[in-house]
C-alpha cells in the first residue's frame, strides 16, 4: 500500500543516490544539500521525460534503472507498479551498481515492494559497502559508533572514505568526533575544516560549530586565515540559502534524460550481450563488443551532466 511517509523518504533516497558517482565535487555538494524546490514529478514534462528514462533503463543505463526503479515504488512521475519497480531495480543489481544495492537493503529491512528479510537485506548491504557507497559506509559507522569510552578509529576510516564522496552527514559526524576527541585523537583543526566546509551550504549547526572552535581558539592560526582567506575554498561561495540555487527534480530528471539521448549508447541497438539491461562490461554479461571511453558505463550520466554545467 502507498503510504505518504515512503513516498517522501523515498524521494529523498532518491536524491542523495543518484549522485553517488559524480566526478564533480562541488556539484555533488549542492546536490547533497537536498536544496530542492520541487520534490515530486508531477508536470506532463516530467512524466515524459520518466517513461524517456524507462527506455534507457530497459535499454542499459544504470542511472535510469536506479531512477525508475524508485519512481515505479513511489508513483513519481510513473503510475505506482510495485513488480515494475523490483523489475528495474533488478537490472540494476545485475549491474551490480552500488546504489541499487544500497535501496534493495533498505527495501528488504522495511518490506517495501519485497517481502521483509533481514538476512537478505545485509547481505545487500554488504554488497553496497564493499563498493564504498557513502550511504552504506555511513550506516557502517553509525552502527559501531561507540559513545561509552571505546576506540572509533575503525568508524573514522569508514566515515572518511564517505566524506572524500563530499557525503555530508559523514562529514558533519567525522567533525563532531575530531572536534569532541571521542575515541579518537582530537583534532580541531581537521574538525574546523570540516564544519567550514558544511557551513557553506548551512548543513545542520555546522557554522555555529566553526564559530565555537574558532572563539575557543582550540585551532591553530594558520586554519583561522586558511578559512577566512580569500583564496580558500570555503570563501567567495555564495551559500545556498542566499543564492536561490535550487535544482529541481523535474529539470534534473529532464536533464538526464536528455544526456542519455545524446550519449548514444542506451538507444537499444545491440551491445554484444543477449541479457536486456545490462551492460556490456558490467555485472555479469558476456560481450563481445566494448564501449569506447566515452560510452563507458563508467562515465556515467550525471558525470556528463555535471561537467556540461561547469560545477
Amino acid at each position: 500500500m502507498k503510504t505518504q511517509t515512503y513516498l517522501t523518504c523515498g524521494t529523498f533516497l532518491l536524491l542523495a543516490l543518484v549522485v553517488s558517482f559524480s566526478t564533480s565535487v562541488f556539484a555533488q555538494e549542492i546536490l547533497n544539500t537536498n536544496d530542492w524546490a520541487e520534490t515530486e514529478c508531477r508536470s506532463a514534462q516530467c512524466s515524459e521525460d520518466m517513461k524517456r528514462l524507462v527506455k534507457f533503463s530497459l535499454n542499459g543505463s544504470p542511472d535510469a534503472q536506479v531512477i525508475v526503479a524508485l519512481a515505479y515504488a513511489n508513483g513519481e512521475g510513473l503510475e505506482q507498479n510495485l513488480d515494475l519497480a523490483r523489475q528495474h531495480l533488478k537490472r540494476a543489481l545485475r549491474n551490480n551498481d552500488p546504489r541499487a544495492w544500497y535501496i534493495y537493503s533498505n527495501w528488504l529491512k522495511k518490506g517495501i515492494s519485497v517481502d521483509a528479510d533481514l538476512v537478505e537485506a545485509e547481505y545487500a548491504f554488504q554488497r553496497a559497502l564493499r563498493q564504498d557507497h557513502p550511504s552504506a559506509l555511513f550506516e557502517q559507522a553509525v552502527r559501531n559508533l561507540n559513545l561509552e569510552g571505546g576506540t572509533n578509529q575503525k568508524v573514522v576510516q569508514w566515515l572518511e572514505r564517505a566524506a572524500k564522496q563530499n557525503h555530508q552527514p559523514s562529514q558533519y559526524l567525522l567533525a563532531q568526533l575530531l572536534a569532541a576527541g571521542v575515541g579518537v585523537p582530537a583534532d580541531a583543526d581537521r574538525a574546523a575544516i570540516l564544519f567550514g566546509k558544511l557551513s557553506r551550504f548551512n548543513y545542520k549547526e555546522s557554522r555555529e560549530r566553526l564559530a565555537s572552535l574558532v572563539e575557543s581558539e582550540a585551532i591553530q592560526e594558520q586554519t583561522v586565515t586558511a578559512l577566512q582567506s580569500e583564496s580558500s575554498p570555503y570563501q567567495n561561495v555564495e551559500r545556498i540559502s542566499v543564492s536561490g540555487t535550487r535544482i529541481t527534480m523535474e529539470s534534473y530528471i529532464g536533464e538526464l534524460a536528455s544526456t542519455l539521448d545524446n550519449m548514444n549508447i542506451y538507444t537499444g541497438r545491440s551491445t554484444g550481450t543477449n541479457i536486456r539491461g545490462q551492460v556490456c562490461g558490467q555485472g555479469f554479461a558476456m560481450c563481445g563488443a566494448m564501449y569506447p571511453a566515452y560510452g563507458s558505463p563508467a562515465a556515467t550520466a550525471l558525470g556528463v551532466i555535471l561537467r556540461k554545467a561547469h560545477f
